[in-house]
């Protein structure tokens, strides 16, 4: 049925995507198809239409015959003017000159000894990835990768394209199939001009033409409505042509559809009368004369709307700085941060931060100065009130919030000495028996791990009681920590009571408490819903007398009628599960004994007293050997992404949860979910099931009886199935960072990248957006102290001691509060804070990230956000090293802009105050006279360099050096002074 393809020239044509693979597919090469990035992978593999395709394809495609498939963006990218000087085409039994070859090598970014060595007649590229062997002139033999080949491209060395001027899509000749042109940015189309053009879809000034296509409605999961179609269209000898881009899928449907006899095949067409399933990622269906096309989308899809999915970036950094987001300025005060302008000074370009304040007054700051600035965390859902520039207001609101933090930090210190005052029990170190348990442990701790350790064994031995928050991401091996604390309070004879949140978790505690003990003489009781009478009334009486050492359970221990006989250590997981009234009853509990409390994500209360020194902090922020950080997705809830979800995860071989938070409508979910993937068998678990069924579905599911688990936030805590590596979280945005936080970490327990999707309504609060992205943004490991962080900045953080200070919170945000009360609480203690000098640098430099080098004005606030934060001169080598393989290498201003980082750094490190310039001399000042220096390697550098008493410091010659050299000329200088005496143990190499 295809038309002779030159027809559809300059047409504009609405069709299925299945059909438009297929007229691309039969395009003469070579030929270009642009699509959005994506709609790219319904185009990646056009092999059942015999057709191989190259998907953004670089230098190495160019003088292919061939189809290529562009993103828009890809189409634009900087490409050489002159492709053939930029690819070397190896081929054996050619002459590539020495002297000729190793300047072409150079020219495309390769140096001698560094990419590339030559062992007499060998030369080896890429640390030995490509080797070429000789003989004279003529190449022999190539080797790639160990493998042998006639002939290779090589490429430029990643990095080189900075100065490419052309765009991509200029190189690439034949007629051009735009996909959804809609989308298509404006500046493709004048790239386009003189070149055949085919549109799929609506967007662009074309006539339409009509091939007599007609589009299949999408079945929604229903296969007797398909089944009803297939009997008839075969019955009409047409040829049906059913795609499917699983293999698990193209297995099912051949056993649903045997009795239609189908083919598997690899190639399209179909014999007239049959059914063929064959592979391709295609979405819709048609019917085109004789024809019919199908596709596993078009099968199993509801025919929702798609909507784009975002990737978290993986920030390190959660504060990472966004036009919008609201600034706290130490002078000025609380400012919205609107983007960042260039301005010229006295010849020198630099970037601007720019902030708006109240009755649209502007501040221009410059971009070193971002360690000033700190975050307040305002939405717009939620803003706070602007300052107003040159009132005082800021001021004022300090000073009445720094009377109220006096009066609190003296309530904190009588609570902290009290605490220190109440007579506890101290549980000294029990060598031979503590050996016991930790021969039974089958990995080497962590470092975190053995830090937390070392210090709850501590708080142990001390004279008062223990009050220690240890806080670490899911399956960092907290549970280790408590375990090992326990056993050394059960070796003195104290009885210990761990509380977990919900039955499962006792259960699954209460297994790996009862492996560890075995063979010690240690009875262990668990008291849930799970628990019989009997077994409950013997705990009880076991634990009045003595004879229970160890109890895990739920609230359940909470309960009036549970008596110890002499409790020594309480151990509290996850507190943010537990209620008030529940909480008051653990205060009660904990008065005299020793409480160590876990968490992954703290609540904002206690991770707030911990941050000012009313408990103790233990974190453990290093993941196991082997652990990947868990890739997070956010979209508008979409069929075929949880279809294509679920899919992936069973084919490797793993299991998936499914997360709908919804009683009632569950078991209609369950049926929806049986319809989009019948592949799948799935199994269900919610709070109001009876628990013996609970306990079994989530045995089942581990043991591999279901594939996919549909559960209310019933797993959030402490559900270890290692196969499972993939989750989907629907209305993403009802639920608080923390459960969503736990719910992820339910995931990604093994050395298997795991992945989760994170479901929300089209339109979102800005709050919920703002967690959501908070979430996917922090897919590090270890990130969950991090998130409790960002949960106080949306949430604010509930009253520490009573009294309101929520509205100062308000006023100064969080931050500056915490300062203040820290200030406070150390004035109080008699103890002195050294501040650590800002450095003013006025140096007539152009220096900045230049919007040419970085495009987005968000990638580039980032980054301005992240050197600012540096604290060493690795962690600037590592920014750098990002950027050259993100952007290419640096452009001078960027050269410049991470000089002047560098030596702010290492100004700080010296102590020094100021570096300005005049006329004809650079200026160092420090703060105190005399300088201890090394006065023979001054003398040496080879500009002048004379001392100054007053200002204290150092003046340096202009004479001969160029603007770009001052920053390196003063490194130099200031690397012969000593560090300032208090950052001397501090490495500034990171």
């Amino acid at each position: 049925m295809t038309p002779v393809l030159k027809t559809l020239y300059g047409h504009r044509l609405e069709l299925p995507q299945a059909v438009r693979a297929l007229l691309f597919a039969r395009e003469t090469p070579p030929a270009v198809l642009l699509a959005p990035e994506e709609r790219l992978r319904r185009y990646r593999d056009l092999s059942a239409f015999g057709a191989p395709v190259y998907v953004n394809p670089g230098l190495e495609a160019l003088e292919e015959k061939a189809l290529f498939v562009f993103s828009y963006e890809e189409a634009l990218s900087p490409f050489p003017e002159d492709p053939a000087s930029w690819r070397l085409v190896l081929e054996v039994g050619r002459s590539y000159p020495r002297g000729a070859l190793l300047d072409r090598l150079l020219r495309m970014g390769y140096a001698r000894d560094e990419d590339y060595r030559v062992l007499g007649e060998v030369l080896e590229l890429l640390e030995g990835e490509v080797r070429l062997l000789f003989f004279g002139d003529e190449l022999e033999r190539i080797v790639v990768r160990g493998e042998e080949v006639r002939r290779h491209v090589l490429l430029p060395k990643p990095g080189k394209a900075e100065g490419f001027t052309s765009k991509k899509i200029l190189h690439f000749p034949g007629a051009v199939y735009l996909d959804t042109p809609a989308l298509a940015p404006k500046e493709i189309f004048p790239l386009l001009q003189g070149r055949p053009l085919v549109a799929f879809g609506g967007g662009v000034d074309l006539p339409p033409l009509d091939l007599g296509v007609r589009p299949l409605p999408p079945y929604r999961g229903s296969l007797k409505a398909l089944e009803k179609d297939l009997a008839r269209w075969l019955a009409e000898g047409r040829r049906v042509h059913l795609f499917a881009g699983h293999g698990r899928t193209l297995e099912y449907l051949k056993r649903r559809l045997a009795p239609f006899q189908p083919l598997l095949l690899d190639r399209y067409p179909a014999p007239p009368g049959r059914l063929a399933l064959l592979p391709g990622a295609f979405e819709g269906g048609a019917e085109w004369g004789e024809e019919v096309f199908l596709t596993e989308a078009l099968v199993f899809a509801t025919g929702a709307v798609r909507g784009r999915m975002r990737r978290g970036e993986g920030l390190s950094d959660p504060s990472a700085l966004s036009p919008g987001d609201y600034l706290i300025h130490p002078e000025h005060g609380i400012g919205q941060y609107l983007g960042l302008e260039t301005r010229e000074v006295l010849g020198a370009r630099r970037d601007y931060l720019v902030l708006r304040y109240q009755g649209e007054g502007r501040l221009y700051l410059p971009v070193e100065q971002l360690p000033l600035l700190k975050r307040h965390p305002g939405t717009t859902d939620d803003p706070p009130e602007l300052s107003s520039l040159g009132k005082n207001e800021w001021k004022r609101a300090k000073e009445r919030a720094k009377k109220d933090v006096e009066e609190l930090a003296q309530r904190l210190l009588v609570l902290q000495a009290k605490r220190r005052a109440t007579p506890g029990r101290a549980f000294p170190p029990l060598p031979e028996w503590e050996a016991q348990v930790a021969q039974g442990f089958p990995y080497a701790l962590t470092p975190d791990q053995a830090r937390a350790l070392e210090e709850v064994l501590r708080d142990l031995e001390a004279p008062y009681p223990m009050d220690r928050l240890v806080s670490g991401d899911v399956g960092f091996g907290k549970t280790e920590v408590a375990l090992r604390a326990a056993h050394r309070v059960v070796g003195h004879g104290a009885q210990v009571a761990l509380l977990v949140p919900t039955t499962l978790l006792a259960e699954q505690h209460g297994k790996t408490f009862r492996e560890r003990f075995a063979g010690l003489p240690v009875r262990i009781g668990v008291l849930s819903r799970f628990t019989p009478p009997k077994e409950e009334e013997a705990i009880l009486k076991g634990l009045r007398e003595g004879s229970v050492d160890i109890v895990i359970g739920t609230h359940r221990l909470l309960q009036p009628d549970v008596r110890f006989k002499d409790l020594g250590l309480l151990i509290v997981d996850e507190e943010h599960r537990f209620g008030v009234a529940q909480k008051e009853r653990i205060r009660e509990l904990k008065a005299e004994v020793d409480t160590l409390y876990l968490s992954a994500t703290p609540i904002p209360r206690t991770l707030y007293s911990a941050l000012v020194g009313l408990k103790d902090l233990s974190s453990i922020k290093t993941p196991p050997p082997g652990r990947k950080p868990i890739r997070t997705f956010l979209a508008p809830f979409d069929p075929l992404l949880v279809r294509e979800a679920i899919l992936l995860e069973l084919e490797r071989g793993g299991k998936v949860f499914y997360v709908h938070d919804r009683v009632a409508s569950i078991e209609a979910r369950r049926r929806y979910l049986e319809n989009l993937v019948p592949e799948a068998r799935i199994g269900v678990v919610h709070g109001q099931m009876p628990e013996g069924l609970v306990e079994e579905t989530m045995l089942l599911f581990a043991e591999g009886a279901y594939d996919v688990l549909l559960a209310t936030t019933i797993i959030e805590s402490g559900l270890d199935v290692g196969e499972a590596n993939t989750i989907l979280i629907e209305r993403a945005d009802r639920l608080g960072l923390a459960t969503l936080y736990q719910l992820r970490g339910r995931v990604g327990r093994r050395a298997q990248e795991a992945y989760a999707y994170l479901f929300h309504p089209p339109r979102l609060t800005e709050a919920a957006e703002k967690r959501l992205s908070a979430i996917a943004d922090l897919s590090d490991l270890g990130s969950g102290h991090l998130l409790a962080e960002k949960d106080m900045e949306i949430r604010g953080v509930g009253n520490l001691l009573g009294p309101e200070q929520h509205g100062h919170i308000r006023a100064l945000s969080l931050e500056v509060y915490t300062e203040l009360l820290e200030e406070a609480i150390r004035k109080l203690k008699g103890e002195v804070k050294e501040e650590r000098p800002q450095v003013t640098i006025d140096l007539a430099l152009s220096a900045r990230l230049p919007a040419e080098y970085v495009p987005s004005l968000e990638a580039r606030s980032r980054y301005y956000s992240r050197f600012a934060e540096a604290k060493s001169l690795a962690e600037v080598a590592r920014l750098v090293r990002e950027l050259k393989e993100r952007y290419g290498p640096l452009p001078e201003e960027a050269e410049n802009f991470v000089q002047l980082t560098r030596l702010r750094l290492v100004a700080q490190r010296k102590g020094v105050l100021s570096l300005t310039e005049d006329l004809t001399h650079l200026q160092a000042v420090f703060p105190r006279w005399p300088l201890d220096y090394d006065a023979k390697a001054l003398r040496q550098l080879p500009f002048r360099v004379e001392l100054t008493q007053y200002p204290p410091g150092f003046r340096l010659e202009k004479k001969a050096l160029r603007p770009r050299d001052y920053p390196e000329a003063l490194l130099q200088a200031l690397y012969l002074f000593a560090d300032r005496s208090d950052l001397s143990g501090i490495p500034l190499l990171g």
